[in-house]
């Protein structure tokens, strides 16, 4: 905690730099309810992060349109994520007391700035966990990630030569927007950052849009798994249980998923083809890499 009360110190003496092009440091509209909260006085309830490996339910503003470009979404569906734990244990910095959490949601469109126009009011749609512009140099080359325009945050610059894009339920030192386990969400650039959801798939399915489902695609994509491929995986969690599936769909003849617990034999009862290595059994001194070079002479195709 004393890192990362260190850190949103520095942050603020540093300042952000002039590039971000909307509004950031709102997730906890409390603290400016003049700017960001909906001026009927209206509340909702949302997850707050109140401390280290605590959370609770709040009373806060409900947020209002603030630019051109934003939309209020009424929030319908929402996940966890495995790195939420990361924010829970007060582990990534500039976390403040109050902040909203959540980066995978979806809901119905409430209300948007004049900007917004391939979506209407009552819309279903899914929401991007990272933020983007649609517009900057990384945006336009489709490495949306890494949006020059949505967080200026210049700690992270300092500490990694480089920043990410804006980041919903995260921290400061991701732009500090108010995340989706709440009832409403402002979510700038919502022309970019929302996709709609066809009226056959449910709040269950779409949410997996969000993060999972897009996260596990690309792992497959970048690593460039083709017909006939080997693929190692790390971790049997559900990024790993996709990256399994969309590996055999690019044509991969065999998919090892590399993990310690009983997730591997879950895995293995839903997608029978799959083949495990676990760790937690390999003999004193045997190592993953050795074991992998057992099941492939020559080494894994492609490793994700």
């Amino acid at each position: 905690m004393a890192f990362t009360q260190a850190a949103a110190l520095l942050e603020k003496v540093i300042g952000h730099d002039s590039n971000a092009t909307t509004e950031q440091d709102v997730s906890n509209p409390a603290r400016d309810r003049q700017k960001y909260a909906d001026p009927s006085g209206e509340t909702m309830k949302a997850l707050c992060w109140m401390g280290k490996n605590t959370v609770k339910i709040q009373e806060v503003p409900k947020p209002r349109v603030v630019e051109d470009r934003d939309v209020i979404l009424k929030v319908t569906g929402s996940t966890v994520c495995g790195s939420d734990l990361h924010l829970l244990h007060g582990s990534i910095v500039e976390l403040e007391k109050g902040d909203i959490l959540g980066h995978e949601f979806c809901g119905e469109v409430e209300s948007f700035g004049p900007g917004v126009k391939n979506l209407k009011k009552g819309d279903r749609v899914v929401a991007s966990f990272q933020i983007a512009c649609g517009e900057c140099y990384y945006c336009q080359k489709k490495q949306s990630s890494q949006c020059e325009k949505t967080s200026s945050n210049t700690l992270a610059n300092g500490m990694y030569g480089g920043r990410t894009a804006g980041m919903f339920g995260y921290s400061h030192f991701t732009g500090g927007f108010a995340g989706g386990q709440a009832e409403y969400v402002r979510v700038p650039y919502g022309d970019v950052n929302l996709l709609k959801l066809p009226p056959n798939i449910p709040d269950e399915k779409g949410l997996f849009l969000s993060d999972v489902l897009s996260t596990s695609w690309n792992c497959v994509v970048d690593t460039g798994v083709e017909k006939g491929d080997v693929v190692a995986i790390w971790g049997a969690g559900p990024v790993g249980q996709m990256c399994a599936e969309f590996a055999f769909i690019n044509g991969a003849s065999r998919v090892i998923l590399i993990d310690g617990n009983w997730r591997l034999d879950y895995v293995q009862s839903k997608i029978p083809k799959v083949e495990t290595l676990d760790y937690t059994k390999l003999p004193r001194g045997t190592s993953v890499t050795t074991k992998l070079r057992e099941m492939v002479p020559r080494g894994p195709d492609a490793f994700t």
